[in-house]
């Protein structure tokens, strides 16, 4: 089987996994169209990829990179749909967790929706993002102070009689 034969075959896993991901990390409504240009620009350059193993990360990080390039455009254009935060959360309890996670600083946002809700190891995550592992458990350090401080009122008023 040839390397084209081999990332065909991997084509319904690998959109199902990139769509997600766009749509963690912003792209709303455009996820499907940004998965499926990744993974054509990906399948058109395959011969740059140095270890086939690593497809599906290599993939990522350019899906990534699309949907970071398409959230600055909707910026510039302000008529971008409101990032949702992908993060599974308990429905008994009456915190407004992704509120709090898309108001977060854009790089720690990102951390905790690949490591917390998509269940990235923080590798991945650090592939994904293209910076270090180090990096990666830095910013959810941070992304989980600033929410500690955020969603601190919410247990001063579950509290209250």
């Amino acid at each position: 089987m040839g390397a084209r034969d081999r990332f065909d075959a991997a084509y319904t896993k690998l959109f199902a996994d990139i769509t997600t991901l766009c749509r963690a990390l912003g792209a709303g409504s455009s996820a499907e169209d940004i998965a499926q240009e990744a993974i054509l620009h990906a399948r058109e350059r395959q011969h740059q990829l140095r270890d086939p193993d690593k497809l599906e990360a290599w993939v990522r990080r350019i899906a990534a990179r699309r949907t970071f390039e398409h959230l600055r455009r909707q910026k510039r254009s302000e008529t971008g749909e409101a990032v949702v935060a992908f993060v599974p959360v308990d429905p008994s309890i009456s915190i407004d967790v992704s509120s709090a996670i898309t108001r977060l600083p854009e790089r720690e946002r990102v951390a905790v929706l690949l490591v917390y809700g998509l269940g990235y190891e923080q590798e991945e995550a650090a592939r994904v993002m293209d910076v270090t592992r180090g990096t990666v458990a830095t910013l959810l350090h941070r992304a989980r102070r600033h929410l500690a401080e955020r969603l601190a009122g919410y247990a001063q008023e579950r509290d209250l009689p």
